[in-house]
């Protein structure tokens, strides 16, 4: 009888050291999780404002591309230096 209490205490010592040692490498493990998010988080906001950023500088640029277009096309204009040929064969 003594041999299996003793074997029932070593049983219940080993089930409860194993879930201890389980318990805190899950609770390391979460932490480790939560600055890896954290991170993440901190380069995904990165991101999107330089997304944001280049979002603004081609809508600046497709802006001064149509205004360049609209000038030569429609008013005629040349950047300085330049020398613009006009097809008036087909025109009356």
């Amino acid at each position: 009888m003594k041999k299996f209490f003793n074997i029932k205490i070593i049983a219940v010592l080993c089930a409860v050291a194993y879930l201890s040692i389980s318990l805190i490498t899950a609770q390391f493990d979460l932490m480790t999780k939560k600055q890896q998010l954290a991170i993440l988080e901190q380069q995904q906001q990165k991101v999107q404002l330089e997304a944001q950023d280049i979002e603004r500088m081609l809508e600046v640029e497709e802006q001064e591309a149509y205004i360049e277009r609209v000038a030569r096309q429609r008013l005629g204009y040349a950047n300085p230096n330049e020398k613009v040929f006009k097809d008036i064969q087909g025109e009356e």
